[in-house]
């Protein structure tokens, strides 16, 4: 392994962080993002629909599984073109980045995504479809404080996947 590449994964691993926190939301502010604007999209659960966008969302990011109460198993990291690749070869997409920031909970500072329906999963960077003018990089969201970056699409990161409902 090169030092470039080994100085990339160390970057990376530390964009990974596995934070398991417990939501800090603001009791005098209503929800944005209320269980109620939320559906299961399958008999599984595992994929959920927002009522308001009519998007449909995998539950849980990528590597994990949802078990019928939480989201189980290895989140995968993976580099922007392989996110953007194994979607598509399973019929989903990355969001955008509106998309993502909206699912984020704006009455709540961390976990920022409602918790019902997407708080079984890590908390850190996800790619998004979105760039910044640069082929070489691409928008990310922060699932746990909503916070943006731009990021170069060579790093692995979480991915949720997202398609337009029926």
């Amino acid at each position: 392994m090169t030092k470039n590449n080994y100085t990339l994964m160390l970057f990376a691993s530390s964009l990974l962080v596995n934070s398991w926190v417990q939501a800090a939301c603001f009791t005098d502010s209503p929800l944005t993002r209320p269980d109620s604007r939320y559906e299961a999209a399958n008999a599984s659960g595992s994929e959920v629909k927002d009522k308001e966008t009519g998007l449909v969302w995998q539950r849980c990011v990528v590597g994990l599984q949802w078990n019928g109460s939480v989201c189980a198993g290895t989140a995968t990291a993976q580099d922007w073109n392989t996110a953007t690749k194994t979607a598509a070869e399973a019929k989903w997409r990355l969001p955008t980045q509106a998309e993502l920031e909206g699912l984020s909970e704006k009455s709540c500072s961390e976990l920022a995504l409602n918790q019902t329906w997407f708080g079984s999963g890590p908390s850190g960077w996800v790619w998004t479809s979105s760039d910044m003018g640069s082929p070489d990089g691409a928008v990310v969201v922060h699932s746990g404080s909503s916070l943006i970056a731009n990021l170069i699409k060579k790093i692995p990161l979480f991915v949720r996947r997202v398609r337009n409902g029926a």
